[in-house]
């Protein structure tokens, strides 16, 4: 009798153990996903965080043709983010004469002005370095 009673006190004992070492288990593999939950959260905040407005307007913003929120990296050139989220045609490189098939007709004094974050840019496209938050404004207007 003794020895039944033995051994079904370790059996359960065996039992009790192994229950208690799942649940460890389960509270590790919890705490695993919550932290890769954290994780990929994080980097879904940072890809929010860097990005710009590009509005296409027209007549010195008298009209609005297009406003697209693009994701970018610091640093990244402004004719490179145009050429990778637009249909830019370039007369010359660095030179933008057409926007998503709107062209800057040269024989009605058409250009497209730059602005970035609301003052006109003495640089072109190719040189414009990007940062967080900038508002860039492409106007299709006459220089007459």
């Amino acid at each position: 009798m003794k020895s039944l009673l033995f051994k079904l006190v370790a059996v359960l004992t065996v039992l009790t153990l192994l229950v208690a070492c799942g649940n460890e288990d389960s509270t590790n593999n919890a705490k695993q996903n919550q932290a890769n939950n954290n994780s990929t959260n994080e980097t879904n905040e940072q890809q929010e965080e860097t990005s710009i407005t590009v509005t296409l307007t027209k007549d010195k913003g008298s009209e609005t043709l297009e406003e697209k929120e693009v994701v970018i990296e610091e640093g990244d050139i402004l004719l490179d983010v145009m050429k990778e989220n637009f249909d830019i045609e370039e007369k010359e490189p660095g030179y933008i004469l057409a926007i998503d098939g709107i062209l800057a007709d040269e024989a009605e004094s058409m250009f497209w002005a730059l602005s970035i974050n609301g003052e006109m840019s003495m640089v072109g496209a190719a040189e414009v370095e990007l940062e967080n938050g900038d508002s860039v404004n492409f106007d299709l207007q006459s220089w007459e």
